[in-house]
């Protein structure tokens, strides 16, 4: 099976904190690492980890960040043909991760802000004969926009998690979006601030998307459509760091869903993300398929 990310590709800053501070308040890190993340780079290096063929659309910055992200692809067997290298630096995250393993994570685009949908366009061909686009918000609009577009153009299906959600996203678009991946925070924003579940879920099918993916954290997951309403509980472990278990859960369902085994690719993906959860760091957490197997 073959996917394609288009999105971000970031260095990650981490700090290990006693708690997230409050505003206005000042704390000391007991611990400082960087590791390779980004949505776009960890969901593709999860759905390569899970065993699919994987290419990647995406900008880097012309500096050593940049080249360390090259060679994990390169590493990882991602094909990077739609890699575009520009001046300036990479994407870089900030991530504070508290003593529970909780996170707040601050970006700042660089390079993935200066993608534009003209290169994506001239890059159509890395998108022929793949099974899924895998699509988040951590690239301009006009690029996401041009994308589904494309996709649709192209019968490419668009796995899209709208993170971090945009408040100005065209809400058209939803209408080209085969399979939307939201937590809590995403499908309230999305839904217009609607805090029921049941309804907001209603009410994005009702505009068009045709299946939701809810991750709902300690509570498991959902995959929801006219016709069906899957619940897949939470593997119980002990969470060390969140950073990557949305990315991670994404990659894996997206490697292992044929368009019909909606149990066993979810439950695939909620054993992925519990292991990633176990991990500190972004790319480095991420589990490859014998490990998740090992769970079954």
């Amino acid at each position: 099976m073959k996917i394609v990310v288009v999105g971000s590709l970031n260095m990650d800053y981490i700090l290990q904190v006693p708690h997230i501070p409050k505003e206005g308040e000042t704390i000391l890190s007991t611990e400082t690492d960087t590791s390779l993340g980004g949505k776009g780079l960890n969901q593709a290096v999860a759905a390569a980890r899970s065993g699919a063929e994987v290419a990647i659309i995406g900008a880097i910055g012309e500096d050593e960040d940049g080249k360390i992200m090259k060679e994990l692809l390169v590493k990882e067997g991602i094909d990077h043909e739609g890699l575009d290298e520009q001046p300036g630096p990479s994407g870089k995250a900030y991530i504070s991760i508290d003593a529970k393993g909780q996170n707040t994570i601050i970006v700042s685009p660089g390079a993935n802000f200066r993608l534009t949908e003209g290169w994506v366009d001239e890059h159509r061909k890395v998108l022929e004969d793949a099974e899924y686009c895998i699509m988040q918000m951590e690239v301009q609009l006009p690029v996401i926009y041009s994308t589904l577009r494309l996709c649709r153009e192209m019968g490419v299906k668009v796995i899209f998690n709208p993170a971090p959600v945009n408040a100005a996203f065209d809400r058209s678009y939803l209408g080209f979006v085969d399979y939307l991946v939201v937590n809590e925070t995403e499908l309230i924003l999305l839904s217009g601030g609607e805090e029921d579940p049941e309804k907001a879920i209603s009410k994005l099918l009702a505009e068009g998307v045709r299946n939701i993916i809810y991750t709902m954290g300690s509570d498991g997951s959902r995959f929801c459509s006219r016709e069906l309403d899957i619940r897949i509980p939470v593997y119980k472990v002990k969470a060390v760091d969140t950073t990557a278990a949305g990315d991670t859960f994404i990659g894996a369902f997206a490697s292992q869903f044929d368009g019909s085994n909606h149990t066993e690719a979810m439950t695939y993906a909620s054993r992925a993300a519990a292991l990633a959860v176990t991990r500190e760091g972004a790319i480095g957490s991420i589990p490859r398929k014998e490990e998740v197997d090992r769970m079954a």
